[in-house]
């Protein structure tokens, strides 16, 4: 007799989270459940959606591990350096105006990235057959992945236009560029960490010629295709879609963060989070997040630029 196995049906199941959590929701007053669960969700989406967490890890901080402003209520983290280089922070809703730091310490200033706020009635959310959750995090994450993406390129533009050229590589996507930017870094004795590109500009890797990628590495990528390998010349490579917030003629190789943070450091003093409000069959929802990004050596980064 042949055995018999279970199948689950995606519908059946989704059906039956989103009865659960509208109950929680609007019979069973229990909120706090269902944004516990919707959470998890977008914390999960954020690693996977923003690039700037795969160039500088996030480390979660409590509120003892802050340190105080001298001069405002503002929450900050003290953090030591090299007293020869220059440090700043990524300006976030709250941060107030960038201070570039010269001395042996710098401070990580925090602030706050909002999600749109969305509002829909309970009998709409009964007719959804996908996970309600999901849902919920789609509808957040892009906004804020796309504020942390957005507010950190601006500061690495920031600091490569005032390098007056001395962090800018210019020439055509082959090896002899990639090297004069690594050699960039290295000169300034910055180690070499990861590379941040779109997608689109990555896919020229295809044309890169086996004498220069070796014989391997181009016929993997003739037989799977580009994206079973995310380096070249054995350097990590960050790939995003975000064409609008990262210009697809560029790219970015940063030091590493870790293990003597030669790069900076990304502090959550809260992760993202969902918060529902009800109103009798109205529910609002939106994200939020407390975060802080600094830059501990501006030096940490080479831009390329392709013609």
């Amino acid at each position: 007799m042949s055995e018999q196995y279970m199948v689950e049906n995606p519908e059946v199941s989704a059906q039956y989270v989103n009865q659960n959590f509208v109950r929680k929701v609007f019979d069973e007053g229990q909120i706090k459940e269902a944004e516990a669960q919707s959470t998890s969700f977008i914390r999960d989406r954020l690693r996977q959606e923003a690039a700037v967490r795969e160039i500088i890890v996030p480390q979660g901080i409590s509120e003892d591990e802050i340190d105080r402003d001298e001069n405002t209520d503002q929450p900050k983290k003290i953090i030591d350096k090299e007293p020869d280089s220059v440090a700043t922070f990524v300006q976030f809703q709250g941060t107030g105006r960038r201070t570039w730091f010269r001395g042996k310490r710098y401070s990580v200033y925090f602030g706050k990235i909002e999600s749109q706020r969305f509002t829909k009635s309970k009998f709409e959310l009964m007719s959804y057959t996908s996970d309600i959750r999901k849902i919920l995090s789609d509808n957040s994450v892009k906004d804020m992945a796309d504020e942390e993406d957005r507010k950190f390129h601006e500061l690495v533009s920031d600091i490569i236009t005032n390098a007056a050229g001395a962090q800018t590589t210019t020439g055509p996507f082959q090896s002899a560029t990639f090297k004069a930017a690594m050699q960039g870094l290295l000169g300034r004795r910055r180690p070499v960490g990861k590379m941040l590109m779109t997608k689109e500009r990555y896919m020229d890797a295809i044309d890169l010629p086996a004498t220069t990628v070796g014989d391997d590495i181009a016929q993997r990528h003739f037989d799977e295709g580009i994206e079973s390998s995310q380096k070249l010349w054995g350097l990590p490579v960050v790939t995003t879609i975000k064409a609008d917030i990262y210009p697809s003629n560029k790219a970015w190789i940063f030091s590493p963060q870790m293990p003597n943070n030669f790069l900076g450091n990304f502090f959550l003093l809260q992760d993202a989070t969902l918060y529902i409000k009800q109103e009798a069959d109205i529910i609002s929802f939106w994200s939020y997040e407390a975060l802080g990004i600094g830059i501990g050596n501006r030096e940490s980064m080479q831009e390329i630029v392709f013609p």
